[in-house]
Formats: structure tokens, C-alpha cells, sequence
């Protein structure tokens, strides 16, 4: 939690940094696109400060409607121009991908069941979220055997565990507290699998571009304006 002081100080940085950024963008020539994730506060804040970071360096941040389970192979195929936040070592399934080396915010990979004394592989099937690899890699480190299914909608997720239909969900931290501000049966055992780091991706043509991300996101990580956004959006 910022202190009074230094939140009133970190305003006018941020509000003096969206000043000039107006002005850059006013003569800015490129834009650089990326699909429009999920509505999350998670999303909000990687959107509002990548784009503060971008236009700092004369690029304006476009978000275009995609289809979340293809946006991955369309940034490694260049149509995108990267991904707004990935975990760490995607880059070792979409080669073309290179990781900006700033953590954007930690999340947690969460199994939920309906068994308390459930372990991973005790689950003859599982359920995960299309267009999130995160679960995909974690069900392979750990060997699991079991039937995989995917699916775009987390309340379709929820349907086919409260039917039955499958023995276990394994499901973003955040895209679960989302959900279930409005289920109607949250009475689901919930077990910590693992915590990962999100990190903003660009496309190889880009990599030039990375050291110069990095020196604007460090900056505004020390003069309080991650933290300040973090904040905001209740991170």
C-alpha cells in the first residue's frame, strides 16, 4: 500500500508521464497490436501500463477483438505483433516470441474439485481453459495421465464439474474469482498447484525494441507507477 506522500507524488509522475505521452503519440507513425484479453482487473493493469510504456517510445498500444485460443499462434506467426501478458518459457512452444524480462504481476494455478482429499492424480479427467497453456504445461510436468478436455467459457468449466462430468478444474487464480462473484456454488475444494509470473511478449522482428521497454518499465517500476497501477486496479 502506497502512503499518502508518495501516491500524490506518483499521480503527478503518472499524470505528467500521460502528458507527454499525448504529445508523442500526436507524432507517432507506428502502432503495435495485440489481442484484446479478457476483461480482468489482471488485463486492465498490464493494458493501461504497457501502453503508458509504448508511448513513451513513440508507439501507440492497438487492441483488436481475436479469438483468445488462436492469439498465441497468430503472435508467433507475426499477424500479431506479440502478446500483452504470457507466462515465463512460452517462448519454448511459439519460437518467434520473445519474453520482455519484466514481471507484469504474479497469479496462481489453482485445481478446483469437489473431492478434499484429491490429489492431481487421482482425477481421471480435467478440464482447462482453451487459449491458456499455463494448466496445459503444468498437467505435463506433473506426468498426468488422465482425460484433458478444453473449453473457451469458465462457466462452462464450472457446468461440467457441478454435472459431474469432469473430476477437476485446473483454472487461473483470477479468471476463477472472476467467475465466481456470480456462481451460484462456490462449495468446491480449491488446491494451490503452482505460482507463475506474467510477462509481456513481442515478436522477434521487434526485439530491438526490448531494451528500450525495459529501461521505461524499470523506470516506472522505481518512481512508484507499478505499484500506484497495481493499486488501482486491486492487484
Amino acid at each position: 500500500m502506497l502512503n499518502s506522500t508518495l501516491l500524490q507524488r506518483t499521480i503527478l509522475y503518472v499524470t505528467s508521464l500521460w502528458l507527454l505521452s499525448a504529445s508523442v503519440g500526436a507524432y507517432a507513425s507506428s502502432n503495435m497490436t495485440f489481442n484484446k484479453p479478457v476483461d480482468t482487473p489482471q488485463a486492465r493493469y498490464v493494458i493501461e501500463l504497457m501502453d503508458l510504456a509504448y508511448d513513451q517510445l513513440g508507439y501507440q498500444l492497438e487492441l483488436i477483438e481475436f479469438d483468445q485460443p488462436q492469439a498465441l499462434r497468430a503472435a508467433d506467426e507475426g499477424t500479431l505483433d506479440g502478446q500483452l501478458g504470457r507466462i515465463a518459457a512460452i517462448e519454448s512452444r511459439y519460437a518467434n516470441l520473445v519474453r520482455v524480462d519484466f514481471p507484469l504481476f504474479k497469479f496462481e494455478l489453482i485445481m478446483l474439485t469437489r473431492c478434499a482429499e484429491c490429489q492431481l492424480n487421482d482425477l481421471n479427467s480435467v478440464v482447462l481453459r482453451s487459449g491458456y497453456p499455463v494448466a496445459e504445461q503444468y498437467l505435463d510436468s506433473q506426468n498426468y495421465q488422465g482425460r484433458r478436455l478444453s473449453l473457451k467459457s469458465v462457466s462452462a468449466q464450472l457446468n461440467l464439474l457441478a454435472q459431474r462430468q469432469v473430476d477437476g478444474i485446473a483454472i487461473l487464480d483470477f479468471h476463477l474469482k472472476q467467475a465466481f462473484d456470480s456462481h451460484n456454488n462456490p462449495s468446491y475444494h480449491r488446491q494451490h498447484l503452482n505460482d507463475y509470473y506474467s510477462y509481456h511478449y513481442v515478436h522477434k522482428r521487434h526485439e530491438a525494441l526490448i531494451p528500450e521497454l525495459l529501461e521505461v518499465l524499470n523506470t516506472l517500476k522505481q518512481n512508484g507507477v507499478v505499484d500506484y497501477l497495481k493499486q488501482k486496479h486491486g492487484l
